[in-house]
């Protein structure tokens, strides 16, 4: 099993395919695992790297630490080194988004590209309606307590309906993260992702009650040249419950700014410097 103990965390990780290289970052709800049909789809043409947060599944923290998306940075900053990989593309889903922002922001040498799926990077957090959040409770309560018909809210009703076993294969994942240790919230101010250099691609689920597609496109507004594609019919995990669709966007978005076989720098360079 693959671990490396860095400074403040002991984090598995999985490296597949090659190309350039391209790492993705699991929500609350995953770990490695999760990305499943995507390193499948990806691996041909990219060096896939999977890996589990600090306190989710096989990793586990070394250190104190208090904010997690600072650190969720940092740690992917440490095993990039160790795989002495200079910069890379970045594919966060949810939580992840946390992790793939900093990044951006504080270390953009390091990202070539990024893909928020799902996620604002907690940016318009405090933008959620009293109406939004009170849906997402109520679901949450009913799937705590298993109640009938009850779902997971990563997942969503429609998985669940639709494609029930993928919804258990989800809830599976998930539940290999026990005794998960999330610490806070990871939170970014809206203002900060205007300091976003790298070509980024949102995508949103119409139906997603976790992090709606409004505060995606609040964030879409503020990052320079980036794009948002919303996907019908799919709630907060559209990577693994629309697959094919995700893996068509993303595969269309990379070959645009983060082409394999190419070296990228020329590119990321030129839309730095873009007006």
């Amino acid at each position: 099993m693959p671990l490396v103990e860095l400074e403040s965390a002991r984090i598995y990780y999985e490296v597949a395919g090659s190309g350039p290289p391209l790492v993705f970052a699991h929500g609350a709800g995953g770990n490695a695992l999760s990305w499943w049909q995507q390193t499948a789809f990806f691996g041909s043409r990219y060096q896939c790297i999977t890996f589990d947060h600090p306190g989710f599944r096989h990793s586990s923290w070394l250190a104190e630490e208090d904010d997690p998306s600072a650190v969720y940075a940092t740690v992917v900053e440490q095993l990039l080194d160790h795989l002495q990989i200079e910069t890379a593309g970045f594919v966060a889903q949810s939580m992840g988004g946390w992790t793939g922002l900093r990044l951006a922001i504080d270390s953009p040498d390091r990202i070539s590209v990024l893909v928020m799926a799902a996620t604002d990077g907690g940016a318009f957090l405090a933008d959620q309606t009293t109406e939004e959040t009170a849906v997402l409770e109520s679901v949450r309560s009913a799937w705590e307590q298993r109640l009938p018909g009850s779902f997971h809210p990563a997942a969503g009703e429609r998985m669940l309906k639709e494609q029930p076993a993928l919804h258990d294969m989800y809830v599976e994942i998930g539940d290999q993260n026990e005794g998960v240790s999330l610490r806070g919230w990871g939170h970014s101010e809206p203002e900060e992702l205007s300091d976003v250099k790298c070509p980024v691609l949102f995508i949103a689920g119409e139906e997603d009650i976790v992090c709606s597609p409004r505060r995606l496109e609040s964030a879409r507004q503020l990052v320079h040249g980036s794009r948002l594609i919303r996907v019908p019919m799919a709630g907060h995990s559209v990577y693994f419950e629309r697959a094919e669709l995700f893996n068509t966007y993303v595969d269309e978005f990379l070959r645009d700014v983060y082409p394999p076989g190419e070296d990228n720098r020329s590119i990321m360079e030129s839309f730095a410097n873009s007006d």
